[in-house]
């Protein structure tokens, strides 16, 4: 499943975060957190963004999380493609 990552964080939290970031591109590789199918990226002039990831398993999810916690407050979203939205959508309408 395919989920949108916002976050957040302090400016003050950023050299205790970046080395967490850093360190977690290493850890992907280990398959206990999700994988980036983007870059993450960054609002210029504040102190947050996103990141879309391909998740496995939740437990994938909860790992990530307690990675950066409690420097960053992660919001994690669910998202599908619009053409499987609207083919169960007009496959509903039908019946």
């Amino acid at each position: 499943m395919k989920y949108i990552c916002y976050y957040e964080c302090k400016e003050e939290d950023l050299d205790t975060i970046i080395p967490k970031f850093q360190e977690m591109i290493k850890l992907r590789e280990t398959g206990d957190f999700p994988t980036g199918i983007t870059p993450t990226y960054w609002v210029p002039g504040e102190i947050h963004g996103f990141t879309i990831y391909e998740v496995d398993d939740p437990q994938q999810i909860i790992d990530h999380y307690l990675h950066y916690f409690p420097e960053m407050k992660l919001k994690w979203k669910p998202i599908i493609e619009a053409t499987d939205f609207v083919k169960t959508y007009m496959k509903k309408k039908k019946g």
